[in-house]
């Protein structure tokens, strides 16, 4: 597993990558009928948790000392597959 800086430093590029998916997953529950967007609501809800999970131990890494770094790093990458499997999953249910 890369180190904490290399790790931040890749970021930006995934989270431009996630944003743009979450938007699209937004845009296509939003074009839903109700009963689509009542059956799915849990799944938006969870990648919305997901996504803060996400930020939050992005922020953690960011003020960590290198003695907690890579559990937190460890953490986030955790969080980050999370997210990407539950929006995934999401995308296909309202292709």
């Amino acid at each position: 597993m890369p180190g904490k800086d290399a790790y931040l430093d890749g970021l930006v590029v995934e989270i431009e990558d996630l944003a743009g998916r979450v938007a699209l997953v937004r845009n296509r529950f939003a074009r839903q009928k109700v009963n689509v967007k009542l059956a799915h609501y849990g799944e938006l809800e969870y990648v919305r948790s997901r996504f803060a999970e996400f930020r939050n131990r992005i922020v953690d890494l960011e003020g960590a000392d290198d003695s907690e770094a890579a559990r937190i790093l460890e953490a986030a990458e955790v969080a980050r597959k999370d997210l990407v499997y539950a929006v995934d999953s999401l995308l296909a249910v309202l292709s």
